[in-house]
């Protein structure tokens, strides 16, 4: 019985303690990256605003549009303008084969992380798979979470209890982003990464932070 009780001030102590920690953290003064070209549906998001919502993020996009040639893209991009609270935890974890399995596509593979450089900013890591989408087609998805003074996260990293466990004492406030990108019509992997880094990702913007 005494064990139990100085078992449970011990997690009442850490979890006071975690909670003081986070909500003293500077905000960082990392620069931060948006995407300008979809401001237009960021600025009516439709019924994206409840996926929006879900998340917590200040604001999201869903776009959809044909590549060079012909190829069937789809983006989803989401902003948090300032995130708190166990920010790895939030952003870490949800890896795209688990929305798109329940929506009927089955994953043929985990591909090696792809990393985007651009002159100047540190380097964008995208979590790499290709599936097979209900129609039969292969479909290859990335998908990137930053945080402002982090950079990249491994957003399988999450995946393990220990991991989670870990991420909950990160230190750190700050806007953050999330990117996916679905591409369907690519010769192949390497054709699809191209395609996104042409149609998506060599259009971020980078800027000082913001407050």
């Amino acid at each position: 019985m005494k064990l139990a009780l100085i078992l449970a001030a011990f997690l009442v102590a850490t979890d006071l303690s975690i909670r003081h920690w986070r909500s003293s953290a500077p905000v960082s003064d990392a620069p931060v990256f948006t995407l300008p070209m979809v401001a237009d549906a960021m600025a009516e998001p439709g019924d994206f605003s409840k996926i929006v919502g879900f998340y917590n993020a200040s604001r999201g996009a869903e776009m959809k549009w044909k590549g060079p040639s012909g190829e069937n893209l789809t983006l989803f991009y989401f902003e948090w303008d300032l995130l708190e609270a166990g920010p790895m935890m939030d952003l870490v974890g949800h890896v795209p084969e688990q929305c798109n399995v329940v929506a009927g596509f089955t994953l043929e593979s985990v591909n090696p992380d792809r990393i985007f450089e651009s002159t100047g900013q540190a380097p964008l890591m995208f979590d790499s798979t290709t599936l097979t989408d209900p129609g039969g087609r292969t479909f290859y998805a990335y998908k990137g979470a930053w945080m402002q003074g982090f950079g990249s996260r491994d957003i399988r990293e999450g995946l393990s209890r220990r991991d989670r466990f870990d991420n909950s004492f990160v230190r750190g406030r700050g806007a953050a982003r999330v990117l996916q990108m679905g591409i369907t019509g690519a010769q192949d992997e390497a054709h699809a990464w191209q395609i996104f880094q042409s149609e998506v990702l060599g259009k971020l913007a980078w800027s000082p932070s913001q407050p």
